[in-house]
């Protein structure tokens, strides 16, 4: 599994497990992703450690108590870091369900 492919998945996973959408399916073409339907302290930080495991600096995440959390991904990110194969970090944000 690529960064690339992890990022999707974990803001997925992430907004499943606090009961919002994600949306993912744009991101080579827009440079985002995100979690709509709201905003919270722990999504927020959920959000936080997976950019940190995936080397997004903090300054890419955006949240908005009304709309949500996006993750604007920067060319550099994507260039450098987004094909690469991920390799596992702390996942504080990911849920053993």
């Amino acid at each position: 599994m690529t960064n690339l492919e992890m990022l999707k998945w974990g803001i997925q996973h992430i907004a499943e497990n606090h009961g919002f959408h994600a949306s993912v399916d744009c991101l080579e073409q827009e440079g985002e992703v995100c979690i709509w339907g709201g905003c919270n302290v722990p999504t927020l930080s959920d959000v936080q450690l997976l950019c940190e495991d995936l080397g997004i600096d903090r300054e890419c995440i955006y949240a908005d108590d009304d709309c949500g959390i996006d993750v604007f991904i920067t060319q550099s990110w994507y260039d450098n870091k987004a094909h690469l194969p991920y390799k596992k970090g702390m996942e504080f944000w990911r849920r053993n369900n």
